[in-house]
Parts: structure tokens; C-alpha cells; sequence
């Protein structure tokens, strides 16, 4: 999140200044949109406003943004102690990332907040919160914990600042200092806490208050004008997939639909219409979400579900039978590869390529030591379900025990861990706890992915029929 913009000490804003005629000029336009705009549907949810707000209209992003980026690079390079520019820049770079999908803007985002620190290293705990960002983006979770301490030691008591470090902890396993955190500053109503105690309720296993929780900051986010339409989307698709998670697929695409309709080209929203789809079996649809996806920016799940897709129903060319198929199955799996050599320098998808070959049954020593080396990233119970699963599919059955018990030790609302825990547990001759862990996974989503709903439907079947005899 954008820290607030505050001058550098001693500075004086001169009359005429362009930075503050831009900002003038945003908030007229902001007025005029919002003179048109009804902030309320009705009197129908009195008891909960948020219920009865109406989302904001959606921004020209790409142009502002573009503006904004190349009005504030002019104005950098003419004062070198300038260190709220950078520090905006910084946002802006990260925030087109998330448009564009160039790891670049990262990388141009955490060399502006560096540059805003070297300024003025004391006192900038907004650049110290924007370097978090951008070393988190880059899976550099350890740095980005350590700089958000440094930023939370300027201001031990700011809300936002605590939400982002028990965000940081869950994602490096250690949901009690996550848990500590959310009691003490995550009280308040507003988008932050909600996201993160929504985050921590999925991953502690309580799917009804995620989904509540994050249903209010999507209403929040939705109703203010200025927030980035790719913003507004990400809420959607993060509903989509929790709706998805606890086995509501009409729901879950309903919002991957409402996230499009806010960002054509949001790629999380197109590869979870195409992961759902797949599972109920539109593989047509799941065909036509992933190639869309796939054109955007090419990741191992959206590769994988077009390729699966292509097995089964061809490239929607109409042109050839089976072995057609086949060939542009193959082609689009031999991306996949290329992902991993050329377009995976920062690993940013060491993990959906190891679930990738594991869920495929192919090169499964590869998948098994990329989940090691993810797991040296961050330890979380993800991290922990992935090396479970790719020591389980490589025959490593030691290592898949003890990873599946932390997988699960949080009772996740994920069925995919369950059903993993499942076969590893079958495989060791514990006949109650697979099944005990077939029928959790199926509880959660009868349809959690394609093929392996039914195996564990299957696999369940069989052990019911084994302990009734």
C-alpha cells in the first residue's frame, strides 16, 4: 500500500508548483466522476452500509498511469535529493507490474525506493514500506520481512504497517506471530485488516468468515474512485477462488466474471476461470480462458490447463483428430519448459512448476527438487503440501509424511492439500485417516480439480467397501 506523501523536511511548496496542479487537477476530476456517481443503492441494509454501496466507475488506468510514470521520471531526473518522487515512482512501477506483468517494474520500483532511503535514510518509512513491497513481489520474503520491521520500528503502532508484517509471517509459516499480530491491530474496519484475517481464517481453515471477511473489502475497494481498476479485480478473483474453495463453482465464476469486467486483463482471473472450468469439465471454456491467459503473460497453470485442455478437445481449429490434438498439447507443454529455462530467472513460479510435473506425473525429480528450493524461500503450508506432494508422486514417501502433517496442521480450507495427505496416508497403510482425508477434501469441493475429484471419489469408494467387510 502507497504510504502517505509527505515532503522532505525544510521543503516549501512553492506557488505553481506541477506537482500540486496535478494533484488539484485529479481531485476535479475525481469530483466531476463522483457528482454523477450514487454512493448509495437503497435504505434496504441500513444495519450495513456497505451492503448498499454501489462500486465506483472505472478509471482510463493504463493512460493516467503512463502520464504519471513519465511526468515524475521528468521531474526526477532534474533534482538528485529529491526522495518523494522516487518514492511515488516506486508505487507506480509495482502497481504496473501488476497491470503489465513486467518483472522489470519491479525491479525499477525496489531500485526507486533505494533511492528515496539513500535521500533520507531516517524518517521514510513510506519508501521503507514501498522496498517491502517490491522484495516481496520478488519472492524475497526474508528481506521483505526484515524492511518492514525497519519500517514498523518508525511506527510501531500504524495498523497498516503490523497487517503487512502477519502478512509476511504467513507466508513464511509462522501464523502464530500472524495470529498475534491480527489481535492486537487488526480490530479495525478498513481494507487491510480484512484481507489479512481473511487470509489467516482460509489458512486456519474457517472458509465462511474468509469469505465475509474479504466480501467487505472488496465493497470497500469497489466503492472508492481512484482505486486501480486492477485492484478492484484482484478482490473478485481472490472471492472467486475462496467461493471455489469451499465447492460454490457458480459463485466462484460469477466473480472471476465481475473481476474480468473490472480488468479485461487480469491473468488470475483468467486462469481461475479455466482451473474451474476444467474441473466441472468445460473444457471449452477452460480451453478459451487459459489460451486468453496464456497470451497475456505464460505461467506453468495457465500453460498446463490450455495443454490439458488441447488433449481433450483440440486448439479449436476443427482441423485434425487425436493426433492433432496431441501436437498442440505437446507444443503448448514444451512452453512450459521454456518458462522454467528462460522466463523463470526470479523464480516466481518454482512452485506452480512443481505441481505442474507432479500433478502430470512428468519429470518428477525435477519437481521434487524445485519444491526443496522453494521450500528455503518460504514455509508455509503450501510450500510444505507441494514438497509433499512431489516427494509422494517421486517415491519419497519419508519426506511426503512428515511435510503432509505440516501441510495439514493448520486445517487449510484447500482440498487439494487433503486429498494429498489422503494418498500419502493410503500409501502408508492408514486405512481411517485416507479415508477420513478423502472425505474432508470432497467436503470442501466434490470438483477441487480435474481428475483427482474423481480419484479421491474413487480412491474413497474403495476404502469404504475395504472397512465394511
Amino acid at each position: 500500500r502507497r504510504g502517505r506523501r509527505l515532503q522532505p523536511p525544510g521543503a516549501v511548496r512553492r506557488r505553481g508548483d506541477p506537482v500540486l496542479k496535478r494533484v488539484l487537477g485529479l481531485v476535479a476530476i475525481a469530483l466531476a466522476a463522483l457528482a454523477a456517481w450514487p454512493v448509495w443503492a437503497s435504505r434496504a441494509a441500513a444495519s450495513d452500509p456497505l451492503a448498499a454501496v454501489t462500486p465506483a466507475p472505472l478509471r482510463d488506468d493504463a493512460t493516467i498511469r503512463a502520464k504519471t510514470i513519465a511526468f515524475e521520471e521528468s521531474r526526477l531526473r532534474g533534482d538528485a535529493d529529491d526522495q518523494l518522487t522516487p518514492r511515488m515512482l516506486s508505487a507506480e512501477y509495482l502497481q504496473r507490474y501488476r497491470e503489465r506483468g513486467d518483472v522489470g517494474d519491479v525491479r525499477r520500483a525496489e531500485a526507486a525506493a533505494r533511492r528515496s532511503l539513500r535521500v533520507q535514510p531516517r524518517g521514510n518509512g513510506a519508501a521503507l514500506r514501498a522496498l517491502a513491497s517490491a522484495q516481496l513481489t520478488l519472492h524475497r520474503f526474508r528481506e521483505a520481512l526484515a524492511t518492514t520491521h525497519a519500517a514498523r520500528a518508525e511506527a510501531p503502532d500504524d495498523p497498516s504497517a503490523a497487517m503487512s508484517e502477519a502478512s509476511l509471517e504467513m507466508e513464511l509459516g509462522d501464523y502464530a506471530a500472524a495470529r498475534a499480530l491480527i489481535a492486537r491491530f487488526g480490530g479495525g474496519s478498513n481494507e487491510a485488516t480484512e484481507v489479512v484475517a481473511s487470509r489467516y481464517a482460509e489458512l486456519t481453515g474457517d472458509l465462511p468468515r474468509a469469505r465475509a471477511l474479504l466480501e467487505r473489502a472488496s465493497r470497500r475497494a469497489d466503492a472508492i474512485y481512484g482505486i486501480p481498476n486492477e485492484r478492484r479485480a484482484w478482490f473478485h478473483a481472490r472471492l472467486g477462488e475462496l467461493a471455489f474453495a469451499g465447492g460454490d463453482a457458480d459463485a466462484a465464476l460469477r466473480e472471476e466474471k465481475t473481476a474480468l469486467e473490472r480488468f479485461p486483463d487480469d491473468v488470475q482471473a483468467l486462469t481461475d476461470t479455466a482451473r474451474f472450468d476444467a474441473a466441472l469439465g468445460n473444457w471449452s471454456g477452460a480451453r478459451d480462458a487459459a489460451a486468453r491467459a496464456v497470451a497475456l503473460t505464460p505461467s506453468p497453470e495457465n500453460l498446463g490447463l490450455l495443454a490439458d485442455a488441447q488433449d481433450r478437445i483440440g486448439d479449436g481449429t476443427g482441423i485434425g483428430g487425436q493426433a492433432a490434438r496431441q501436437r498442440a498439447a505437446d507444443a503448448t507443454r514444451d512452453e512450459i519448459v521454456a518458462v522454467e529455462r528462460l522466463g523463470n530467472a526470479q523464480h516466481l513460479v518454482d512452485r506452480l512448476l512443481a505441481l505442474y510435473y507432479a500433478d502430470h506425473g512428468t519429470r518428477l525429480g525435477d519437481a521434487y527438487a524445485i519444491a526443496r528450493g522453494e521450500l528455503a524461500v518460504r514455509d508455509d503450508v503450501f510450500a510444505e503440501d507441494t514438497l509433499a506432494w512431489t516427494a509422494a508422486r517421486a517415491g519419497r514417501w519419508d519426506t511426503a509424511r512428515v511435510a503432509s502433517r505440516r501441510a495439514t496442521a493448520w486445517n487449510t480450507a484447500d482440498a487439494r492439500i487433503w486429498y494429498h495427505a489422503g494418498v500419502i496416508a493410503e500409501h502408508d497403510g492408514d486405512t481411517r485417516a485416507a479415508l477420513a482425508d478423502y472425505r474432508h477434501a470432497l467436503a470442501l469441493n466434490p470438483h477441487f480439480q480435474a481428475v483427482f475429484a474423481d480419484d479421491a471419489r474413487a480412491r474413497a469408494q474403495r476404502l469404504e467397501a475395504q472397512t465394511a467387510r
